[in-house]
């Protein structure tokens, strides 16, 4: 079998990986536009802010791993350009050199790609994102010579690029549209209390759309309202989406959530080929629908899936809950589900609770403060869970492993979660917002 994979990171390269465990005898090229394989996107903010020391790091394993132990094929440094799917061959061009591949069966895993706002000079020398590990490189090489760094977008690469950079002595603005910091992941409510939080090394401007970005000399400078700041280097991090114009331009069908179409087994519309990672939807596991999830957690179990069954297995992605988490100016904050603003928009009749506890006894020393929002529907069902504070994850894992069930209050309740002084309260916070929730107990 000649299986052929579009794109080295987590989800191409678990998919090249589960072919040669299930076909041993196949011929697995993968074709890659940089130089990095099996690389980890969410740690560039940590290599420019010197806690990672190099973007090799970054890699789960090296190049040569795949090429000696795993007789894969790699094309490095080249760019797919067209698939042909009645032809099964895709075309590709590295350096000058236009190649054609044949394949028998085809994984697209071609990741997402930025969306930068049409905000006037957006394209000036000096305004830059990250969205592959050179992207890294060429920061890193800027901020030598830069003291003010300006960020555009609060979301959480915006905020970790900002504490990495402010962890350099550099100083540092945040710009955010909405009033509060990750307002596609916090609701309002959780989101200010993470807004009062936040460290001060970093000057926030929340609530300010930026409408210009002009050259002053050899500065840049951010124009919002009737306010402006100045800066040496400007990151744009206003969101992403798939980057999915290979398959649609070979004619697959692209769902409504913009990400490819696949079927539980990541198979496209198109015959032989699969898509696995950010450029795919998935099944959102508690609403039952399409939904878009570009979390490397999800991408790699997408990329196992579609390898699989590549290799002429039978397995199913049953899909995710949109889990996710980070720790910002030390504050440990995850998510789970749906919020609150999305189940309204989504039609479900819902209503939020919110406790603020403890994440230890109350007698320990130095017990911290945790918040903790459930987003409950009408009939019971706990459709979301936002969490705040030291321990933020283990409560948001608990809730993420019964999302897919349709819990009520009574099974947060009830759920039998372990027990110790330094460690939790025998009431743990995530089993009192159940109890807030529940009309009885």
């Amino acid at each position: 079998m000649r299986a052929v994979i579009i794109g080295a990171g987590p989800a191409g390269m678990a998919a090249a990986s589960r072919i040669r465990k299930h076909k041993p005898e196949s011929e697995i090229t993968v074709i890659e536009r940089t130089k990095y394989v099996s690389f980890a996107l969410c740690g560039i903010p940590y290599y420019v802010g010197g806690v990672v020391k190099s973007l090799d790091d970054l890699m789960y394993y090296p190049p040569n791993f795949f090429i000696e132990k795993r007789r894969i094929n790699l094309e490095l440094q080249a760019v797919a350009e067209r698939i042909n799917p009645r032809e099964k061959m895709v075309i590709y061009r590295k350096g000058d050199e236009v190649k054609e591949l044949s394949y028998d069966v085809l994984v697209v895993a071609t990741g997402a790609k930025s969306k930068m706002l049409p905000i006037p000079g957006i394209d000036e020398d000096g305004v830059l994102t990250a969205h592959h590990l050179d992207d890294g490189e060429e920061i890193k090489k800027r901020l030598t010579k830069a003291k003010r760094v300006a960020v555009i977008g609060a979301g959480l690469n915006g905020l970790e690029f900002a504490e990495n950079i402010a962890r350099l002595g550099k100083e540092v603005h945040v710009f955010e549209y909405f009033e509060w910091p990750l307002p596609r992941s916090l609701d309002e409510d959780m989101g200010l209390i993470l807004k009062d939080l936040l460290a001060k090394e970093v000057k926030f401007h929340f609530g300010t759309p930026v409408e210009e970005i002009r050259r002053s000399g050899s500065s840049l400078r951010i124009v919002s309202g009737d306010t402006s700041t100045e800066a040496d280097l400007v990151l744009v991090f206003t969101g992403i989406a798939p980057s999915v114009d290979l398959l649609k331009d070979a004619g697959a069908k692209i769902g409504e959530t913009g990400g490819v179409k696949v079927n539980s087994r990541m198979q496209t519309s198109l015959d032989s080929i699969y898509a696995a990672g950010d450029n795919a939807e998935v099944i959102n596991r508690v609403t039952g629908k399409p939904d878009w999830m570009p979390f490397a957690q999800v991408a790699n179990k997408m990329g196992l899936v579609a390898g699989a069954n590549a290799a002429g297995k039978n397995v199913e992605f049953p899909g995710a809950v949109k889990t996710w988490t980070a720790r910002i100016f030390g504050v440990e904050v995850a998510g789970t589900g749906l919020t609150e603003a999305e189940a309204r928009k989504m039609g479900y009749n819902i209503r939020g609770e919110m406790i603020k506890g403890k994440n230890k006894a109350h007698y320990m020393p130095n017990p911290g403060d945790i918040w903790i929002k459930a987003v409950i529907n009408e009939d019971g069902t706990i459709l979301g869970v936002q969490a705040i504070g030291e321990g933020a994850l283990a409560r948001i894992n608990v809730a993420a492993a019964l999302l897919p069930y349709k819990p009520k209050s009574s099974d947060l309740i009830f759920t039998d979660v372990g027990y110790a002084p330094p460690l939790a309260p025998v009431w743990d916070p995530i089993i009192v917002v159940g109890r807030k929730a529940d009309p009885i107990l």
